[in-house]
C-alpha cells in the first residue's frame, strides 16, 4: 500500500505541474488546442500505424530471402524477454530525445510505471518546441524498430527479425502522437502526464 500511495503522490505531482503550465499560458493570452488520446485507441490504431510497416519489413525480408521467419529451434522466451527489456529502453529513449530540447535536460524527464498493466512510460514535464518533441516521439521506434530490423536484415537472425518486428508494432502509439505533432510548426508542446498525446499552445 505504500508504494501504491508514493505512485499516487508522484502521479499527482505531474498533474499539478502539467495544470500549472497549462494555466501559465493561458495567462500569458496562448491558443490551446488538444491532441489527447487514450491508451486504449492508441492500442487500437496499432493496426492503422505500425501493423502495415510491420508487414512491408515482412515482405522486404521475404523479397531479400533473408532467411526463414519461422524456425522450428526459434527461442519464443528469449524474443518476449528481449522485448522486455527494450520495452523499457524504449522509454528511456523517448527522454533522451526530449531532454535534448528541454532546460532542465533529465531532470524534466520522468518514467514510471503503470501498474495496472505493467506498462513503462516517459512523460516531460517542461513544455518543447514541436520539432523537438516529435524527435522524442520517433527515437524509440527508429533505434529499436529499424535499427534492430536493419541488423536482422544484415545478419540474417529472426530472432532479431522479431524483436525488431515487436519494437516497430510498439511504436504504434507513437506514430500516431507523431502524426498529429507534424501539423505544428510554432508554439509550445505540453506532454500528457496520464493520457497519449499532447496540449499545443500557439499566439
Amino acid at each position: 500500500m505504500a508504494k501504491e500511495r508514493k505512485t499516487s503522490k508522484t502521479k499527482q505531482m505531474l498533474i499539478d505541474n502539467y495544470e500549472k503550465q497549462k494555466a501559465e499560458f493561458v495567462r500569458k493570452g496562448y491558443r490551446e488546442s488538444s491532441e489527447v488520446f487514450s491508451v486504449a485507441k492508441a492500442n487500437i490504431m496499432v493496426f492503422v500505424t505500425s501493423f502495415p510497416i510491420a508487414l512491408i519489413l515482412i515482405l522486404l525480408w521475404i523479397l531479400a530471402d533473408r532467411g526463414p521467419i519461422w524456425t522450428k529451434d526459434l527461442n519464443y522466451v528469449l524474443v518476449l524477454a528481449l522485448f522486455l527489456v527494450t520495452a523499457y529502453i524504449h522509454e528511456v529513449l523517448h527522454g533522451v530525445g526530449w531532454c535534448l530540447g528541454t532546460k532542465k535536460k533529465w531532470k524534466s524527464i520522468y518514467i514510471g510505471m503503470m501498474w495496472s498493466s505493467l506498462t513503462p512510460y516517459c512523460h516531460c514535464k517542461e513544455p518543447l518546441e514541436p520539432g523537438k518533441y516529435l524527435i522524442g516521439c520517433l527515437l524509440p521506434g527508429t533505434l529499436l524498430g529499424l535499427g534492430i530490423y536493419l541488423a536482422a536484415f544484415l545478419t540474417g537472425s529472426n530472432v532479431l527479425l522479431w524483436l525488431s518486428l515487436l519494437n516497430v508494432l510498439g511504436a504504434g502509439g507513437d506514430l500516431l502522437i507523431a502524426w498529429y505533432a507534424r501539423r505544428y510548426r510554432t508554439g509550445y508542446v505540453l506532454d500528457h502526464p496520464t493520457e497519449c498525446g499532447f496540449l499545443i499552445f500557439q499566439k
